[in-house]
This record gives structure tokens, sequence and C-alpha cells, in this order.
């Protein structure tokens, strides 16, 4: 399913960070639970924005950030 393959690398990118979800929402300013939900394949964003500020903060490549986009798009 596309959702999971979005929410798959989403969790990779969050693990490899070693921040806790609270820890990654307080530099994001969201909550720890509306993370936990895209991180978790429960919810996709509407806008790719947030995915991407997370990304970036859990230093993601330039070629896994197209992926995650590629990803987004097709779970939406």
């Amino acid at each position: 399913m596309a959702g999971d393959d979005f929410a798959g690398l989403l969790g990779e990118l969050k693990d490899r960070s070693g921040l806790s979800y609270g820890a990654l929402g307080k530099r994001l300013h969201m909550s720890a639970s509306t993370l936990h939900r895209y991180v978790s394949g429960e919810v996709v964003p509407v806008e790719f924005a947030p995915v991407e500020r997370l990304a970036r903060v859990c230093r993601a490549t330039p070629e896994e950030l197209l992926e995650l986009h590629r990803r987004w798009i097709r779970a939406d």
C-alpha cells in the first residue's frame, strides 16, 4: 500500500535521527501525537511542507527527500 511505503520511509528517517517524537515535535512546532500519526501511517499530511521539515531535521539526503515526495504523492 502506498501509504505504508510513505510511512515506512518516514519511520526510517525518524529512527535514524535518534530523536523522540517529543524532541522532534518541539523542533518542528508540532505535537508529538501528530508526528506519530504521520510515521505510523495513520494520517498522510495534506501538504508536503511538514514532511519536508521533518525529513530535514532527520538529516535526509536530497535523494531521500525526492523519494519521500514521490511516496507522499502516491499515498495522497
